[in-house]
């Protein structure tokens, strides 16, 4: 009498292959590998490891051949000379003012604007009705710059109709 050779499930024969088990489902169901079904799992014998397609998807991919050029290669063009290193001149010994003295960079949107702009503007709950952002999101991007805006005396931020046509936020815009 045979003894039965031992079935892995095809977690296990995945792992023992390096073939991702989704794969090894596709092959049985393609009848490329053998297995039974047992219950709600498939049960692949030993033996297929050996299989011949196995055999192929556990082959590292073949590098592509080299192609023959059918014209004589070009003579490549002399080598330039080395161009000279140019020293930057050394930093000034004067002594630097403390970073808390150092003026802010101009933020990226207008604070208050003499002239309000020509451009049609819009308030944040406006903006956030025309588009997939919140009114969090509207004020994050505010504040990073990705979203151009004037701040009314009031305080209240009017953004830009010129956002609507960038093209990450213009994806955004609710149809």
């Amino acid at each position: 009498m045979a003894t039965p050779s031992k079935s892995m499930t095809t977690s296990e024969f995945a792992k023992a292959t390096g073939i991702p088990a989704a794969t090894i489902s596709k092959l049985i169901r393609e009848g490329k590998l053998k297995a039974k079904k047992e219950g709600q799992s498939w049960m692949i014998p030993q033996s297929q490891l050996a299989a011949k397609v196995v055999r192929e998807l556990g082959k590292p991919p073949k590098p592509p051949k080299a192609k023959k050029p059918s014209k004589p290669a070009a003579v490549p063009p002399p080598a330039k000379a080395a161009k000279p290193v140019r020293r930057t001149p050394a930093p000034s010994l004067a002594p630097k003012a403390p970073a808390a003295l150092v003026p802010a960079p101009e933020p990226a949107v207008a604070t208050r604007p003499e002239n309000p702009p020509a451009e049609k503007t819009y308030s944040v709950s406006e903006f956030e009705a025309m588009t997939y952002l919140t009114e969090k999101g509207v004020s994050e991007w505010l504040k990073s710059g990705k979203l151009k805006g004037v701040k009314t005396e009031s305080g209240e931020w009017r953004l830009l109709a010129s956002n609507l046509q960038v093209p990450s936020i213009s994806r955004l815009v609710r149809k």
